[in-house]
């Protein structure tokens, strides 16, 4: 998946949580409200974790943070950049745009934020 994939996927993430807040406002009894797209992220995002039988706690540990360290970067560096942008317009004092128009900019701006980005 290309950075500017994760960052489309995470806004859209980001998107929908601003969604169920306001239905959650609405009615806060409501149960039909999922973190689907967050575990479906995550799951097309985490390789495939290849543990040796007879490892120990330790170089269990230490497999599993290689294995998982480049994802779980591009994830927070992708937070990170999409935080700063909405940060970014929120500190200058802009109130001619909102949070949603910021997203879907940056949604459309990503594939320039990474052009020489290759799929994985």
């Amino acid at each position: 998946m290309k950075d500017s994939d994760f960052v489309r996927r995470i806004i859209g993430i980001l998107t929908e949580a601003k969604q169920m807040q306001a239905l959650l406002e609405e009615d806060p009894d409501r149960e039909d409200i999922s973190g689907d797209n967050v575990r479906t992220l995550l799951n097309e995002t985490m390789p495939t974790i290849e543990l040796p039988a007879d490892a120990t706690p330790a170089e269990l540990g230490e497999a599993l943070s290689l294995q998982l360290s480049p994802v779980i970067e591009r994830l927070t560096g992708a937070f990170s950049l999409i935080f700063l942008q909405l940060a970014d317009i929120h500190d200058a004092g802009r109130t001619d745009v909102t949070s949603t128009e910021v997203l879907q900019d940056l949604a459309l701006r990503a594939d320039a934020l990474w052009p020489g980005d290759e799929d994985d």
